[in-house]
């Protein structure tokens, strides 16, 4: 009589269960090195099933996972989350499900070396970087969770970007698949668990030498991060605010920026950052605001950087980030690139907002070369890659995080990319100052944001990386590797025939 083998069920509830915690959940917590361990034990499953009843039984699982993960996203949209979901379902399957037939001629054709590791890492790196380029899912909000560990581990991102994350993470995942296949025999498996062994350690000793080597005695600037508070802490959703094109209380709304700004200044802040949508104008007001800003800019002795909204006469408005010098004169005037939703069907801020031309604005101050930058275009990597070429030492970016934020935004890694201290002002989320090596120096959850205003210290002066000037050349080399893949399946499908034949 032959016993039932409830392994592959373990695996498959570890997995998936695991996977849970990489979520942005209210349910759960977020976990990053969940990321690192799911893998291990879906993959372990995927190859232990048959092709068809594998893949299949992966999406459920991937389904599953994110619907309990994601849960909270219900609140609002359901029809666009629902979507969103089995899209991620197949983003994330994928890897797997192109896996498990490769993986299987492999072996069937007595290829099993510990070069056949690299296969699953880079298919997962392939297909996640692409997916990040454009699309559904442009931008690090999804592949930013792949990056995982502590901070010395993190500057693996100065090399690679997040492409150099989920190589590792996918990596591990094959490894240890491959000891495990290999029955733990540690003869067999002891060259490739070294070597990946190595490459980690290698990381690990780039990243202690990277942070210990920062001059801890840099000159620093004060900044304040600022958030525009409500009476009973409840915020009007934007697209209801959108749509009935309500507008701000200028006067009411003026004097209170002046009054957390002269507050901010006494307190010894020489740069002042607010918000996404501070305010929300009609366009005939965009002067009179831009006067009243400069006036308190110059009256404080600051650096005033705030972000605005219009609504145009006709057609779309704009979303406006200014950075006002001390002297009130405004050195940058910048529009939001990358508005979210979707312009051809009137959805979400592109309904109401047009996209601003393609350019990072910087400017030389006192405290550094700054730039400025909004919420989503901080999600780019290829468009922030302007602000590290330029040597940009601090980026001013505000946001509104439309669902609130219940982690540090995936934004942060842009400093351990391209070497410059950012100061993110969120609203309806966490409001964080970051080091150029993602250190964060100080962060205000909007649930508990006191009077509203984070200070901390950042460094005047950026650092130069090394994915500045290479960008994403690992991302690339494994789709390249990933089109490879595809004759060499064909080339060993054709082998195995003419063997069973």
């Amino acid at each position: 009589m032959n016993k039932k083998n409830y392994l592959p069920l373990v695996w498959f509830v570890l997995g998936f269960g695991i996977f849970v915690f990489t979520r942005m959940s209210k349910l759960v917590p977020t976990i990053p090195i969940a990321i690192l361990i799911a893998p291990v034990f879906v993959l372990r499953f995927s190859r232990t099933q048959p092709v068809r009843r594998g893949n299949l039984l992966t999406l459920l699982g991937f389904y599953l996972s994110i619907n309990i993960g994601l849960w909270w996203l219900y609140e609002t949209n359901t029809l666009f989350n629902a979507v969103k979901i089995l899209l991620l379902t197949l983003l994330y399957s994928l890897p797997f499900m192109i896996d498990r037939p490769l993986h299987e001629k492999f072996t069937k054709n007595g290829i099993s070396s510990g070069l056949t590791t690299l296969t699953f890492p880079v298919i997962s790196t392939a297909i996640h970087f692409i997916s990040s380029l454009e699309g559904f899912f442009e931008g690090t909000i999804q592949i930013g969770k792949f990056v995982f560990g502590p901070i010395i581990l993190q500057q693996l991102l100065s090399l690679f970007g997040i492409s150099g994350f989920i190589f590792l993470a996918s990596w591990f995942a094959s490894t240890i698949n491959y000891v495990w296949e290999n029955g733990f025999d540690w003869g067999k498996s002891r060259k490739t668990a070294l070597t990946f062994a190595a490459v980690v350690l290698a990381i690990f000793v780039f990243g202690a030498v990277k942070t210990s080597s920062s001059n801890p005695e840099r000159d620093t600037v004060k900044v304040a991060g600022i958030l525009l508070l409500t009476e009973n802490g409840e915020l009007t959703s934007m697209d209801e605010m959108w749509a009935g094109r309500l507008i701000s209380p200028f006067e009411e709304t003026v004097s209170t920026i002046d009054h957390l700004t002269r507050t901010a200044a006494s307190n010894g802040a020489k740069v002042v950052s607010f918000q996404e949508f501070a305010m929300m104008i009609d366009e005939g007001s965009e002067e009179k605001l831009k006067e009243e800003l400069q006036k308190i800019a110059k009256e404080n002795d600051v650096y005033l950087s705030i972000t605005y909204g219009t609504y145009a006469k006709e057609g779309k408005g704009e979303n406006i980030h200014v950075l006002i010098d001390n002297n009130g004169e405004v050195q940058l005037d910048y529009t939001k690139r990358y508005v979210t939703g979707l312009a051809e069907l009137n959805i979400g801020e592109a309904g109401y907002f047009r996209k601003g031309p393609e350019i990072i604005q910087w400017a030389d101050t006192p405290y550094g070369r700054i730039a400025i930058s909004i919420c989503r275009d901080l999600e780019m990597t290829n468009y922030i890659r302007q602000a590290g070429k330029a040597n940009v030492d601090i980026m001013l970016s505000s946001a509104y995080e439309f669902e609130q934020g219940l982690v540090i935004h995936s934004t942060y890694m842009r400093t351990i990319e391209y070497g410059f201290s950012l100061l993110r002002p969120a609203q309806h989320g966490i409001t964080v100052a970051v080091d150029y090596n993602g250190n964060v120096l100080s962060q205000m959850d909007f649930a508990d944001p006191g009077d509203g205003i984070m200070y901390a210290e950042l460094p005047m002066q950026g650092v130069k990386t090394l994915y500045t000037q290479i960008g994403d050349v690992l991302g690339w080399i494994c789709v390249v590797g990933l089109v490879g893949l595809i004759p060499l399946s064909i080339i060993l499908r054709i082998k195995l025939k003419k063997e069973t034949t």
